[in-house]
């Protein structure tokens, strides 16, 4: 998790190296191996070293190329360095960093070269030979890259806040990104990436996106999405088990190439579990270096959704060094007084959030290992009634019939139509009627948003939103399937990943893997789900193929686990614990920025937070904790222009050295 800082003058005023110092000054948890920074007017290039990978130990960028006089700066780890080296037109030795062959990927192949790059990475090239910047962030988005731009100046960033090191650039809200995040479809699912930012003319480049910039014109190209592949089809379930696990190993094997300990999130669910269990069959069979690791898990005592035992399972089987964690923070989610920038609401310093990334920290760990997006890659649908038509499957598809219509209360017709029908149709016609059906339901439904505590005309603001977003997706339909298509919205555009705030720690997330993802959205859908034959609770029938996978590698209690913890009575836990904070804000006395902005009834809001507080779950809980983070982010806003622009952090400043 190194960073980077561009400056380009666009109208070749010479730029000053103080300038890009300012901005690596301002992520000093990215550099504490050191800083540096260098001019090729009119153009300034400035680095942060974080080193993780045993490559890059000895490298101070920028690079320059001796052969062109190209200069590279990356935020980078290759998982295809050997693939890369057998197209590369000249030799290079295996010891160059990952960086350099980015640099000489772009000399043989140009910008299409991103293309051809197999892992987290955002760079910035300045090419002297044309005049301009080529800069390129990872097709999953692992890695962040930010600018802004007007016909003077363009700069770029791994963070938001160096931008604003920059007096003359104003820290103003788009408001307009806080309502679409707030719309229902948003509101629902995980944040995605979106080249909106929460701050107003400041842009995310979007993943697997190119940026080229010169002093004329700015062009953002896609270089890689999530396509449609042709799909695998194997003669039993353990077949796509065994195809998968070999590719799982080789996502997790690729993110432990660390020259440092490596920590790991753990719960007692699949996902993690699968993660650290993986990495411990590498580092037995010797396929892994093993520098060191510790677990991170936090444990709910004396709560219902303590899941210590399964964790002590996964720790007894492979013996390593695990830390448990009581969660004993007080301003998880809302903080009265922000301590310094926020990047969007729920991303930010917060006790609860701290306690993980201090204790790895603390282990000499600069990574952390996660199960993040597995819901979204491997959970499954049980909307797979059209690919068990397809294949002919007739008794299995009596199953799955079965077990849906005893879990839902929509019409049999509507099963029949929707589920069974509309998705054998070719896909224009089944595009065509989706809209149709998107369309009548917009013009019947409810104007406003079925919540109280939400003003009516914002209320109906969302709606219309919503509705618009709806009928967006549909007409971007690439899958007649509903379960291929949700699948799709889930990874398409991916969720936004952010590294801890303030610490020196780089999050690694094998499910988002590229070759992962595009062996899973090959599998036929119904692989992902089955009916269990003791419950029709989804959980239990949920995620077959990582269940197959991991048979002898996950300990069966957690391998065959039927059902997923519910965090409503640490929810409450957590809120009680801090009370006074939420009746401060939002109590009959308080004062609330989302109040006063428009976006809530004030006491119909407190009304529900006094129901959650005694641990009831609520059906809107996760727009309850959308606005609560908001509130957050709203404050973050009051503060100092120094503050605001400045992150929290635990890390010294250091001075910006000049590259060689």
């Amino acid at each position: 998790m190194s960073g980077l800082a561009v400056l380009f003058h666009r109208d070749d005023r010479p730029v000053d190296r103080e300038d890009v110092g300012d901005m690596l000054r301002a992520i000093p948890h990215r550099g504490l191996d050191g800083l540096w920074a260098r001019t090729f007017p009119p153009v300034a290039l400035g680095y942060a070293k974080l080193t993780i990978t045993p490559e890059e130990a000895t490298e101070e960028q920028p690079l320059v190329s001796p052969r062109t006089g190209c200069a590279i700066i990356a935020d980078v780890r290759l998982d295809n360095r050997e693939e890369l080296f057998a197209a590369l037109s000249v030799s290079a030795s295996r010891s160059v960093s990952d960086a350099e062959l980015i640099l000489r990927v772009y000399e043989s192949f140009g910008p299409d070269g991103a293309c051809r790059l197999l892992g987290d990475f955002a760079f910035v090239i300045w090419d002297p030979r044309s005049q301009r910047l080529v800069c390129a962030r990872d097709g999953t988005g692992q890695r962040s890259l930010f600018y802004r731009v007007d016909g003077r100046k363009f700069a770029a960033a791994s963070e938001i806040q160096q931008l604003f090191q920059d007096p003359s650039v104003p820290v103003e809200p788009n408001e307009d990104r806080v309502r679409e995040f707030l719309v229902p479809l948003n509101a629902l699912r995980n944040m995605k990436d979106s080249a909106e930012t929460f701050y107003r003319n400041i842009f995310s480049l979007p993943p697997g996106h190119l940026l080229l910039v010169d002093r004329k014109d700015l062009k953002v190209q896609r270089y890689w999405e999530l396509a449609p592949v042709p799909e695998i089809r194997y003669r039993s379930a353990a077949e796509y088990g065994e195809h998968f696990r070999e590719i799982f190993f080789k996502a997790v094997s690729a993110r432990l190439r660390s020259t440092h300990c490596t920590s790991a999130m753990l719960s007692g669910g699949l996902d993690s579990s699968a993660v650290v269990s993986t990495a411990h069959q590498l580092y037995q069979s010797g396929a892994a270096a093993h520098r060191g690791f510790k677990s991170l898990s936090l444990v709910f005592q004396e709560l219902d959704c303590d899941e210590y035992e399964l964790i002590r399972d996964i720790q007894s089987k492979y013996g390593f060094d695990a830390e448990y964690l009581s969660v004993e923070a007080e301003e998880w989610w809302l903080n009265l007084a922000p301590p310094g920038f926020q990047e969007a609401p729920s991303v930010g310093v917060s006790d609860g959030r701290d306690l993980l990334w201090r204790t790895a920290v603390q282990s000499g760990a600069r990574t952390v290992l996660t199960g993040d997006v597995a819901d979204g890659c491997i959970y499954g649908s049980s909307l797979v009634f059209d690919s068990l038509i397809r294949q002919g499957k007739w008794a299995e598809l009596g199953r799955h019939f079965r077990r849906f219509r005893r879990d839902t209360a929509e019409p049999l017709w509507k099963t029949l139509l929707f589920g069974c029908a509309a998705p054998l149709l070719p896909l224009p016609i089944g595009k065509q009627f989706m809209l149709w059906n998107i369309a009548r339901h917009n013009r019947r439904g409810p104007k406003g948003l079925p919540l109280p505590w939400i003003p009516e005309r914002f209320g109906e603001e969302l709606m219309r939103r919503n509705g618009e977003l709806l009928l967006a997706a549909e007409r971007g339909r690439r899958f007649t399937s509903p379960a291929r298509h949700a699948d799709y919205l889930q990874l398409s555009p991916p969720e936004v990943f952010r590294h801890p705030a303030g610490w020196p720690l780089e999050i690694w997330r094998p499910f988002s893997d590229r070759r992962v993802l595009e062996f899973l959205f090959a599998v036929p859908p119904a692989e992902k789900f089955t009916p269990h034959p003791e419950t029709d609770e989804f959980y239990a029938g949920s995620k077959q193929i990582l269940r197959n996978a991991m048979q002898g590698i996950l300990p069966e209690s957690v391998r065959t686990r039927k059902s997923k913890t519910i965090f409503s009575s640490a929810i409450a836990d957590v809120i009680a614990r801090s009370w006074p904070t939420y009746e401060a804000a939002f109590g009959p006395h308080g004062r609330s920025e989302l109040a006063d902005r428009g976006y809530i009834v004030p006491g119909r809001f407190w009304e529900r937070l006094q129901r959650l507080r005694t641990g009831e779950s609520l059906p809107e809980i996760v727009y309850i904790f959308h606005m609560i983070s908001l509130e957050t982010w709203f404050r973050s806003l009051r503060m100092s222009r120094s503050e605001s622009t400045s992150v929290h952090s635990k890390w010294q400043q250091q001075a910006v050295g000049q590259s060689k």
